[in-house]
């Protein structure tokens, strides 16, 4: 069973972010960075006697609307697809010219005589 279809089966809507952790298949600590951020809006989790909850059904509409192509829409799907159908683009290629080597480079050994 995914994530997805735990959240759809689970039988209250109201969890502990601990729980909410388990279910989106994520760490708490990574929900609460998150909700800290304010990446997730706060009607989709509230604040009750010191406890984090959050509401299934708010955080699964949330999840829906950051879609940019829902197949809820009226729009057709080809207006959601690729412009590119096989052929070359007149974009900007990428430089062929290789990159530096990022971090540090190896300590040198030396031999004592």
């Amino acid at each position: 069973m995914s994530a997805a279809e735990d959240l759809n089966a689970y039988p209250v809507d109201k969890v502990l972010e601990s729980r909410m952790a388990e279910l989106v298949g994520t760490t708490q600590k990574a929900l609460q960075r998150r909700r800290e951020k304010k990446l997730i809006p706060e009607g989709v989790w509230q604040k009750l006697d010191g406890r984090i909850y959050y509401s299934i059904s708010r955080y699964n509409e949330w999840q829906e609307s950051q879609w940019t192509c829902r197949q809820a829409s009226n729009q057709s799907v080809a207006s959601c697809a690729s412009a590119s159908h096989g052929t070359k683009s007149d974009a900007a290629k990428r430089s062929r010219i290789p990159k530096r080597q990022k971090g540090s480079q190896p300590q040198q050994v030396y031999l004592i005589k």
